[in-house]
């Protein structure tokens, strides 16, 4: 039987993988379809929260592009890799060709499977604002919560927002409101954007919005 589950995380860079493991876990996690224990046979939730964190502080400390830092980011990657495509078989035998329980994993579905529903791409986050944080160096960046994303995403940019290479991935968050963005230099402005990331993959970005850092 041909999977229905699909990973394309040797595809994806950087920025878009830790956004797309982050909605795994998340759906994941409590998630009433796969109450715990799981099999014995695949990892258990613990381990895949443990691999999600090693490749997100493993990411954070590659941003300077220190070699070795990146070097242990790929192998955080390749390790939290394996536990995601692992899990895959078991999650569809307990599925039983449930398409709806299938979307609930945060794992993309293969087109000629999804049936109606929820593979349209999210639409910008309404209600966008940056504030400035309690402490020095940070901002506190409120969203509604969009209806469909598991996390959401943040980029910023000290440089022309029209130009997409310029910005780069700040960080990811599981919650939509008083996402708390630190480590910015005072006194330097950033633009700054949101997008949700859901089932059918990365959302709108939100309009950018500019502030100069306390």
């Amino acid at each position: 039987m041909q999977a229905k589950l699909i990973t394309t995380f040797d595809r994806l860079n950087e920025s878009d993988f830790l956004a797309k493991a982050g909605t795994i876990v998340t759906n994941l996690t409590a998630n009433p379809n796969y109450p715990e224990p799981w099999a014995v046979q695949v990892a258990t939730l613990a381990q895949l929260i443990a691999a999600y964190n090693a490749y997100l502080d493993n990411y954070h400390a590659a941003i300077n592009h220190d070699s070795l830092k990146i070097a242990l980011r790929n192998s955080a990657r390749l390790a939290l890799t394996d536990l995601l495509k692992g899990l895959i078989p078991y999650l569809e035998m307990v599925a039983q060709g449930d398409t709806h329980i299938l979307a609930t994993t945060g794992y993309e579905l293969r087109k000629d499977v999804v049936r109606g529903g929820s593979a349209d791409i999210l639409a910008a986050p309404n209600d966008f604002r940056v504030a400035h944080g309690a402490k020095s160096g940070s901002f506190d960046i409120h969203i509604a919560k969009l209806l469909g994303a598991g996390s959401y995403e943040v980029q910023i940019t000290e440089h022309d927002p029209a130009i997409e290479a310029n910005w780069r991935h700040a960080m990811s968050s599981l919650t939509a409101t008083h996402i708390l963005l630190e480590g910015l230099t005072p006194g330097q402005a950033y633009w700054v954007r949101v997008r949700g990331i859901g089932t059918a993959g990365a959302g709108v970005w939100t309009e950018p919005v500019n502030l100069i850092v306390d």
